[in-house]
């Protein structure tokens, strides 16, 4: 391939990924759905040039889950299916079906949103091929009322470890909260030497163990670490292991 075919095959796929994630956009990265407030409502806006359909539920995330296969889920999204024109703003209105669930603990589902693009037959083949349906999904948290600790203190209540295996040293990472603790980055810092550990997300009550480099138990050992909370922002906090 010479470089002006180089040349636009990159253009083409900047395009294709600039087509492609174009679509419906949401107000919001995450949901979190109080048992205190029984129901919610989302904004929905259509940036394509054309017209779309838009079809919700709500799952356990299964990427081959589909609206039937969706039949025991506590929130119910209103519309189900609709049609959003070309810049228009559209509420999408989360329900509570008053299906059961833990009262001292979040549960976490998906809701996912689903965009068909309309198959119009006058448009160039070539044009049609980049109208792709796109799904997305967001994190649904179920949170019970009157939980005693306040979701503000999840971060400052993770507790973190470190302890040998046979041949190499883990990092055990505890999350003692009722609530989901999403971490966006953890790093481990050991004098001048610092190491990317990929936590994740930790469920109440749960904790992950997790492989790092080297075998030296030399302390104290610095923790920093990032959440992010229910607005989607970054909370920064530091420990020491001593």
């Amino acid at each position: 391939m010479n470089k002006i075919s180089i040349a636009v095959a990159g253009v083409l796929m900047l395009l294709l990924s600039r087509l492609v994630l174009a679509g419906v956009m949401v107000e919001s990265s995450r949901v979190v759905f109080s048992a205190a407030d029984p129901e919610r409502t989302l904004i929905l806006f259509n940036s394509n040039a054309y017209p779309v359909i838009v079809q919700s539920w709500v799952d356990d995330g299964s990427p081959d889950g589909t609206p039937e296969n969706a039949i025991n889920s506590p929130v119910m999204p209103l519309p189900g299916i609709f049609r959003l024109e070309p810049g228009e703003r559209k509420s999408l209105r989360l329900l509570a079906t008053q299906m059961p669930l833990p009262t001292d603990r979040e549960v976490l589902y998906w809701l996912n949103i689903y965009e068909i693009p309309p198959a119009d037959a006058r448009l160039p083949k070539e044009a049609m091929l980049v109208k792709v349906a796109v799904r997305l999904q967001l994190k649904l948290f179920c949170r019970p009322a009157h939980l005693e600790l306040s979701v503000d203190d999840v971060a400052e209540k993770q507790q973190f470890s470190i302890f040998r295996q046979p041949g190499l040293l883990a990092l055990k990472v505890t999350n003692p909260t009722p609530y989901y603790a999403t971490f966006d980055s953890v790093e481990v810092t050991d004098g001048s030497e610092s190491q990317q550990v990929n936590v994740g997300m930790l469920a109440p009550f749960a904790s992950k163990t997790l492989r790092l480099n080297g075998n030296q138990m030399d302390f104290p050992k610095k923790i920093h670490f990032l959440l992010i909370n229910d607005d989607g922002n970054r909370v920064e906090r530091n420990d020491t292991l001593r």
